[in-house]
């Protein structure tokens, strides 16, 4: 009789294991799923912070036709990816609102460090041209 408790003992002993390594699991998944939505996130901002010095390089020649042309051309360049950024920091919400409702399924109640750790840049207002 005693073998047979052992045996249910250490199949909910496994099973509470199992349980245990697939929340982890899931929580992991989404914590990922959000840092790599940062990451993008992040490439597209650095990719705008560039083009804008480029643009203020533009301005103090702005008189020549050509380089007007340029300037311009950049300018909707810069304007699309601040559309992009846009739509990644939507993503990237969403992903955070993601890991925070798995969290609280979960059982975990207090997400002030989350919000430490994973850090969304606000959205951003296109440029006008000058």
């Amino acid at each position: 009789m005693t073998t047979l408790q052992a045996r249910k003992d250490n199949q909910h002993e496994n099973i509470c294991e199992e349980i245990l390594r697939e929340r982890a699991a899931v929580l992991s998944r989404a914590g990922y799923a959000l840092e790599d939505a940062i990451d993008r996130l992040m490439f597209v901002a650095r990719e705008i912070e560039t083009k804008i010095s480029l643009l203020k390089s533009y301005e103090t020649d702005a008189r020549d036709r050509k380089i007007l042309e340029q300037y311009k051309s950049l300018h909707e360049e810069i304007n699309l990816n601040i559309d992009q950024f846009n739509d990644l920091c939507r993503n990237a919400q969403l992903k955070y609102y993601y890991l925070i409702v798995t969290r609280e399924a979960l059982g975990l109640r207090r997400h002030e460090v989350i919000k430490d750790i994973y850090r969304i840049p606000a959205i951003m207002k296109k440029i006008k041209v000058v």
